[in-house]
């Protein structure tokens, strides 16, 4: 029993087990195979339908006029093979068509086509028709405006020049419409409490003199605005004032610096017509120079400078001036009067010497004379 088990009949019952082993998966492929064609197949044969929202294509002279009253988007329904509904439905391959071309001013009921569909697949167009108004175009030109709501600023805090990318732009639309329009707005909103300058892409608005948008089209539609936002500021002179004044002294203010830039409410800036500067004269007798620190009144809560110089001269009351004068002027008198007794008693001892120079000169003369006449007579008798 043994030797037959391990002779040649072992070898054919393994070569049997492979050969039907092989068989099964050759068939049980070949099965597989088969089933997914016959279900691709049904698939391809099946039909289905599919539900798509397209965008609507109105041909119409639009330089000429301007049309109202058709929907952006129309619903299609395809129904057919769905293989075919697969492809439409991906590659939406087809469009769905308003004619006017032949349609001038007025309104009109228009039927809608569609091209670019297989012709196996059943097309349903959601609305079938629509109903427009044409109207002759007309554009012109506006100024853009910028609107922005500064009361969202933070408090204090106002906005320069605005900065715009465009500042006109063009309005097309129906003749009326475009002469209803009475501006071109830009609005900005900034956040609540804003300090920060702004930088914003902004959607403009064609509005009617009551401030109602108009139904136009506008391009560009927006437009980039950069504003400053800053500080409330106003530059106002110095009043230099005085308090604490001591009795008979003048006192004159001055300062390089006559005016100076605050910062504030813008309600509380537009009141202000100077900044007081108040000095304490108490204790203050003589020239000098204070620096003082400003003192701003509510609602104003910077300045630039914050510090002055204030240059104070001060004239002394009057009887201490008088007073020093006399002093000076009665020991001009006692000088001159002591000069002049000097004078006087030098001239008083000028004149007696000069007196009795010639009371001697005459005696001389007086005596020549006497002998002159002796010698004379002398003579005479001879």
């Amino acid at each position: 029993m043994k030797n037959f088990i391990e002779g040649p009949w072992l070898y054919r019952i393994l070569a049997l087990f492979l050969s039907l082993l092989l068989f099964s998966y050759v068939n049980i492929d070949k099965i597989n195979t088969t089933r997914q064609i016959n279900n691709n197949n049904t698939q391809m044969l099946a039909t289905r339908s599919e539900t798509v929202k397209v965008p609507l294509q109105i041909n119409a002279d639009t330089d000429k006029y301007f049309i109202t009253g058709y929907p952006q988007k129309v619903k299609v329904t395809l129904s057919g093979p769905n293989a075919l509904i697969t492809s439409a439905v991906n590659t939406l391959n087809f469009r769905v068509i308003g004619d006017l071309t032949k349609l001038g001013a007025g309104t009109h009921t228009v039927k809608l086509t569609q091209t670019g569909i297989n012709k196996d697949i059943k097309v349903k167009i959601e609305p079938a028709t629509i109903k427009v108004k044409i109207e002759h175009k007309l554009t012109k030109e506006f100024p853009v405006q910028v609107n922005v709501k500064e009361e969202n600023l933070a408090t204090g805090y106002s906005i320069g020049n605005p900065k715009i990318s465009q500042d006109v732009v063009q309005v097309s639309g129906a003749k009326a419409a475009v002469n209803s329009v009475a501006r071109v707005v830009a609005t900005i909103d900034p956040d609540k409490g804003t300090k920060n300058d702004i930088n914003e892409e902004t959607l403009l608005q064609a509005v009617d003199r009551n401030g109602k948008t108009v139904n136009v089209l506008i391009s560009p539609q927006t437009v980039n605005i950069k504003i400053a936002v800053q500080m409330n500021k106003k530059t106002v002179p110095l009043s230099l004032q005085k308090t604490g004044e001591r009795s008979g002294y003048e006192y004159t203010l001055s300062s390089e610096t006559e005016q100076v830039t605050v910062y504030g409410k813008k309600q509380i800036l537009a009141t202000l017509t100077d900044l007081p500067v108040t000095i304490d004269m108490a204790d203050i007798t003589k020239d000098t120079t204070r620096t003082v620190t400003l003192t701003l009144p509510s609602g104003v809560y910077d300045s630039h400078p914050k510090q002055v110089k204030v240059n104070i001269k001060v004239t002394a009351p009057t009887g201490m001036t008088t007073s020093r004068t006399e002093t000076t002027t009665q020991s001009s008198s006692e000088s001159t009067t002591s000069m002049s007794q000097s004078q006087v008693q030098s001239s008083s001892s000028s004149t007696t010497s000069e007196s009795q120079t010639t009371d001697n000169n005459q005696s001389s003369e007086s005596s020549s004379s006497s002998d002159s006449s002796s010698s004379t007579a002398n003579t005479n008798e001879s």
